[in-house]
């Protein structure tokens, strides 16, 4: 390991550098729905990887169709996302992903990090992932400090809309799994440091009932009951449940209806789907449409359904496994242990290992309670997570890893 410890040792060296990267990123309101806060995350990303004087550009993502409250189809907007490109002409190509986005709005009170003792920063995003950002960011530039940059070329890849299923970034990583032979995504790993191995595939849908509206004493029978149907078609639709196959519905959200008096015309339900076999996704849609077509049974209702975001389910498959090994050898030369588990929880690496690329996506800081106003990070694994991944790209780059063929593939 000697001929790596100046570049380790370096990272051991930013420490507190990146603390503070970290927490000023997570002052940062970049909600997937704040375009200003995006924008602003964006810069402050441009900053700190110019230096490491790759091919950058700011990607402009198509929107994505939204269903209003009114039950019509809108389009929303997204931030832009970010590339940087260095060497892509090396005998090796990795992408490097994550996303600059968080679940916490503009308005939420949950806006700025804090330092809960000297081992605990709690924030919104400190995990879930401008902490895995800043791991990035530091594993690069230890990289690039070595001697074993120049067989390795890279590809940086964050996205402003992973919280709300990648949309819109979902084409370019698409472009990014083609083009390399392996990914590492920065989300947060497990708070007792595992990283994850498979995951479930999710699935995201609307479906608007529109009946029509009467007065509830003096027209009640000429009125069609939206939310009744609704109701009709959530029945049905909790049967979808399997706990043997790993089947998960779940409605997560209602609205319809208005004063008691009236018949509601219209009613809204946006629900999740979540399954572990690749092919239970078509038949899970077959199922929802003979469910819609079963509650289409009365004059004047009908039920749309709507697809919004799909992310297959990731197997931990043979490659994957032999990229996990990898890893697992450097965690343990460097001194510390290496677990994987499964998580029902979805990322961008669904995405990619349905492209086929072979990817590992935890490879961020240990952290938990994300997606809460608990959100905290352990500020040793800042660190820590560096070294890994910068140990990494350079025992790759220096061709003591067993992993690529002569085409420059996972083998």
């Amino acid at each position: 390991m000697n001929a790596y410890s100046p570049y380790l040792q370096w990272v051991d060296e930013q420490h507190e550098s990146m603390a503070n990267l970290l927490e000023k990123w997570a002052n940062i309101n970049s909600g997937t729905d704040n375009l200003t806060g995006l924008q602003q995350m964006l810069d402050a990303l441009q900053r700190a990887f110019s230096p490491l004087e790759g091919k950058a550009e700011t990607l402009i993502l198509r929107p994505h169709i939204k269903i209003s409250s009114k039950g019509h189809a809108i389009e929303i907007e997204h931030g832009r996302a970010f590339r940087m490109i260095k060497r892509p002409n090396a005998p090796l190509q990795v992408l490097l992903g994550g996303h600059m986005d968080t679940v916490y709005p503009s308005h939420s009170h949950f806006q700025s990090a804090k330092r809960l003792d000297n081992e605990t920063l709690s924030g919104p995003g400190v995990a879930d992932m401008k902490g895995g950002l800043v791991v990035m960011l530091t594993a690069l530039q230890a990289l690039e400090r070595s001697p074993f940059a120049s067989a390795v070329g890279w590809e940086v890849f964050i996205s402003p809309d992973e919280e709300a299923g990648s949309p819109g970034s979902e084409p370019f990583l698409h472009q990014s799994a083609r083009r390399n032979a392996l990914g590492l995504l920065f989300e947060p790993a497990f708070p007792d440091g595992s990283l994850v191995s498979s995951r479930k595939g999710s699935a995201n849908f609307t479906v608007v009932a529109r009946g029509r509206a009467a007065h509830a004493g003096r027209d009640f029978h000429a009125g069609r009951n939206a939310i009744a149907a609704l109701a009709r078609f959530l029945v049905e639709a909790e049967t979808l449940n399997d706990k043997d196959k790993g089947v998960t519905f779940n409605a997560g959200h209602i609205e319809g209806g208005g004063p008691v008096n009236i018949v509601p015309d219209l009613a809204i339900c946006r629900f999740n789907i979540r399954m572990v076999h690749p092919g239970d996704l078509k038949l899970l849609r077959e199922e929802l449409n003979r469910i819609i077509s079963k509650c289409h049974t009365e004059e004047g209702l009908t039920l749309t359904l709507y697809e919004q975001t799909v992310r297959p389910p990731k197997p931990f498959n043979n490659k994957d496994q032999a990229l996990f090994y990898a890893l697992y050898t450097c965690a343990e030369e460097l001194g510390f242990p290496l677990l994987n588990k499964p998580s029902g929880g979805v990322s961008d690496g669904n995405i990619l290992s349905a492209e086929g690329l072979p990817t590992i996506d935890t490879m961020g800081v240990v952290g938990g309670n994300i997606h809460t106003h608990e959100e905290y990070m352990s500020l040793a694994s800042l660190t820590q997570r560096a070294k890994l991944t910068a140990y990494f790209l350079m025992k790759l780059g220096n061709q003591e890893l067993d992993l690529v063929d002569s085409k420059g593939e996972l083998r």
